[in-house]
C-alpha cells in the first residue's frame, strides 16, 4: 500500500507555492515556469532553470528556500522523490494478479480486498471538514457548477452529472475541449469548477482549471494523488487514495465519494430534490424512457 505523505519536510511543491502570497514578480515567473515545466523540473539543474527564466543562481536558490526547501539540492531530490511516488503509470506497475487461481473467485476477492483497503484508508485521511465545505459549495443552486476530467474520470463524473440532474439546476458536464469554450462562456466568479483526477494529469483538464481560476470562479478538486500541477489552481482539495499493486488500479475511493457528495447534496436540500425527482420520473414516463407504472 502506497503511503500518504504527511510529514511537512515533504509536502508537495505546488501546495508550497500556494501558501505564499507575497511573491515579487520574478518568483511569480519561476512559479508559472514550475508549473510549466512539471514533472520534467525535476530532472533540469539550477543552471537549465537559471537559462530558462532569465534569472540568477541567487535569484531560483532563494525562491527554493522560501518555498521551504534547505537549497537547491534538496528541491531536486523531494521533487524527484514527489515524481516518483505520483506519477507511475499502468506500464510500470506489475499486476498482482495469481496465474493460477487456487479456487474460482479469487481474482474477485483479492481485487474486493484492494477496494476495501482504499476505502478504509480514505475514511481515515479525508479533511470531514473540507468535505462539508464542498458540499455547501455544489449544493448552491445560484452558482453555476461546472463538471470537469478526462478518459475514465469523464464517464464517472458522467454518472454523478446524471444524478446531480435530480439534485439542482445550474449544472454542467464539460464535454470534449474542443466544445469547452461554449461552456465556460457562462462562467463567472460566482461560478464552480469541480475537477477529478486520477492518476494523470491531462493538458485539457490543466486548462480548463487555468482558465477557470483566471475568471475568478472557484475550484474543487478530488484527486488520488498526493502531488501534482492541478493543486496549483485548486481552492479545495480531497484526496481520495487507490493504492492497489493491480496494473489498472481501483476507482472505487472516488466513486464512494462522489456518491456522498450526492447524499450531501439532498440532505442540505431535500424538498428540492424530491421535487426534480418527481419531475424527472415524470418526463421519463413521458418519454418512455421507462416503463410507466401502473395507474
Amino acid at each position: 500500500m502506497r503511503e500518504i505523505l504527511t510529514n511537512g519536510s515533504e509536502e508537495p511543491l505546488f501546495e508550497r507555492v500556494q501558501k505564499i502570497s507575497d511573491m515579487t514578480p520574478m518568483e511569480r515567473d519561476l512559479a508559472d515556469y514550475f508549473t510549466d515545466a512539471y514533472p520534467e523540473l525535476a530532472f533540469k539543474n539550477l543552471v537549465d532553470i537559471c537559462e530558462a527564466t532569465q534569472s540568477s543562481t541567487a535569484t531560483v536558490t532563494r525562491f527554493v528556500r522560501k518555498l521551504g526547501y534547505q537549497n537547491f539540492r534538496d528541491f531536486s531530490k523531494q521533487l524527484r522523490k514527489e515524481i516518483s511516488s505520483n506519477f507511475d503509470s499502468p506500464l510500470q506497475r506489475n499486476s498482482e494478479i495469481d496465474d493460477d487461481p487456487q479456487s474460482p473467485g479469487t481474482l474477485l476477492f483479492q481485487h474486493l480486498a484492494r477496494a476495501q483497503e482504499d476505502l478504509q484508508q480514505t475514511s481515515r485521511i479525508v479533511d470531514c471538514e473540507e468535505f462539508e465545505l464542498i458540499a455547501d459549495l455544489i449544493s448552491d443552486a445560484d452558482r453555476s457548477l461546472f463538471l470537469n476530467s478526462s478518459a475514465t474520470g469523464k464517464d464517472l463524473l458522467h454518472y454523478f452529472y446524471l444524478l446531480g440532474k435530480y439534485h439542482r439546476p445550474n449544472l454542467f458536464f464539460l464535454p470534449g475541449i474542443d466544445m469547452v469554450p461554449h461552456e465556460l462562456v457562462d462562467g463567472n466568479k460566482d461560478s464552480i469548477l469541480l475537477t477529478t483526477n486520477f492518476d494523470r494529469h491531462p493538458i485539457q483538464v490543466q486548462s480548463v482549471m487555468r482558465a477557470f481560476k483566471e475568471m475568478g470562479g472557484e475550484t474543487i478538486l478530488i484527486t488520488n494523488r498526493q502531488a501534482g500541477v492541478l493543486r496549483r489552481y485548486s481552492d479545495h482539495v480531497l484526496l481520495v487514495p487507490s493504492s492497489s499493486d493491480f496494473r489498472f488500479k481501483s476507482r472505487s475511493s472516488m466513486l464512494v465519494v462522489l456518491e456522498s457528495l450526492l447524499a450531501a447534496m439532498e440532505s442540505r436540500y431535500p424538498d428540492r430534490v424530491k421535487a426534480r425527482t418527481k419531475k424527472m420520473e415524470g418526463l421519463m414516463e413521458d418519454f418512455v424512457v421507462v416503463a410507466p407504472r401502473k395507474k
